[in-house]
């Protein structure tokens, strides 16, 4: 099985290598929309953040290698309320969504190392802050204000060039290009017009091309600094068990950070509660505390998507009742979480944990798969 693994690493490290060389640095069109702004925000979210907060759906098989795995699927609220009206996907109405973009619920099926029955998983995240989401509609506001002129000034100089090539055909074709480009919202480069139509701008228009990509990407990085502050809660159901015999309490911290070579950095601080029960020969009732802190690092990227990432971190755990025989009440672990992103939205977490004290290390595989609320051409 580890070799398998190992060898499944290798393959996937060579694929994204290769695939990150090949790409070509061009000039695209830019949307000036809420939903252009929206796309690349998703594009820059770490597997991390998916992990924690969902854009839509994710569904998650958790520690694949372990006796104790489980099937779970998350949702916003959102995308719940979008299955019944798919208008809410046509505009992204962000602003009147607030609420249920920001709270998810999950369910799940716990199943034992034979792959039987063993339990059902239920609960909640809350986003109590989440600024990424609040600065979305911002940056494309003032961009499309930027351009308004612009546009104007395309429309404007349509009928000169219609008198210039008395040409109809190539009139009209230059007509839908920038039809199309407003309809979208879209600024069109110089390259995409032809030179008898770009004769008859002045030259500031070749300027704002250079001013809307650096605006736009200077707006992306501010964005990308935001912080997430989520509230969670699950529970399981059982056979024989009473209602909240076992439950987790979690509070999430993420935090961008800037860094001198534009890697993708983000502080990712946890806090848990739980209460359990351990089967020993007897029952005994737990309630542990644990605390997590680590620095998310997007190793390897491909534009503004990352594709592998490294999270090393620090974990301390306390017992607070049902201390077992022979146990300690505190416990640290040193652990390293790594995120390989297989296709766009498949990602492959591995979680490794290093009891420091006893020097016995534990190993968790798991696959999560992020659905899309809009398609990206």
């Amino acid at each position: 099985m580890k070799t398998l693994f190992y060898k499944l690493l290798i393959l996937v490290s060579l694929h994204n290598l290769i695939m990150t060389s090949a790409q070509e640095t061009q000039l695209n069109t830019r949307a000036i929309s809420s939903d252009e702004v929206y796309k690349s925000m998703q594009e820059m979210k770490s597997g991390n953040w998916k992990d924690v907060m969902t854009d839509f759906m994710q569904a998650a098989v958790k520690n694949l290698t372990g006796d104790k795995k489980s099937f779970q699927y998350k949702a916003s609220i959102f995308s719940i309320k979008s299955k019944a009206d798919s208008t809410l996907l046509t505009d992204y109405n962000y602003t009147k969504e607030t609420f249920s973009r920001n709270f998810q619920v999950a369910i799940g099926l716990n199943l034992d190392n034979d792959y039987k029955f063993t339990g059902f998983e239920y609960g909640f995240d809350w986003a109590i802050i989440n600024k990424r989401d609040l600065s979305v509609a911002k940056p494309a506001q003032s961009l499309q204000k930027m351009f308004q002129d612009s546009n104007l000034l395309l429309i404007e100089k349509l009928q000169l060039y219609k008198e210039k090539i008395n040409d109809s055909r190539e009139f009209l074709r230059v007509k839908k290009i920038i039809d199309d480009a407003l309809d979208k919202g879209e600024y069109i480069p110089r390259e995409n017009l032809p030179k008898e139509f770009l004769s008859l701008l002045p030259d500031s228009y070749n300027d704002t091309s250079v001013r809307f990509e650096k605006e736009f990407n200077e707006e992306i990085e501010k964005i990308k600094m935001r912080p997430l502050l989520t509230l969670g809660f699950r529970s399981n159901f059982r056979k024989d068990a009473k209602f909240l015999d076992e439950f987790n309490a979690d509070l999430v911290y993420l935090q961008g950070l800037k860094s001198k070579n534009n890697s993708k950095l983000e502080i990712d601080f946890r806090n848990r509660f739980s209460a359990k029960d351990s089967m020993t020969t007897s029952i005994i009732k737990r309630k542990e505390f644990s605390s997590q802190l680590g620095l998310n690092i997007s190793v390897l990227k491909k534009g503004n998507k990352s594709l592998i990432e490294f999270k090393p971190n620090f974990e301390f755990k306390r017992v607070i009742s049902g201390l077992m025989d022979e146990e300690k009440n505190n416990q640290f672990l040193a652990n390293a979480d790594l995120r390989l992103r297989v296709l766009k939205n498949l990602w492959i977490p591995l979680i490794l944990k290093y009891d420091i004290e006893n020097n016995n290390l534990f190993g968790f595989l798991n696959v999560s798969f992020n659905f899309e609320a809009i398609k990206n051409d």
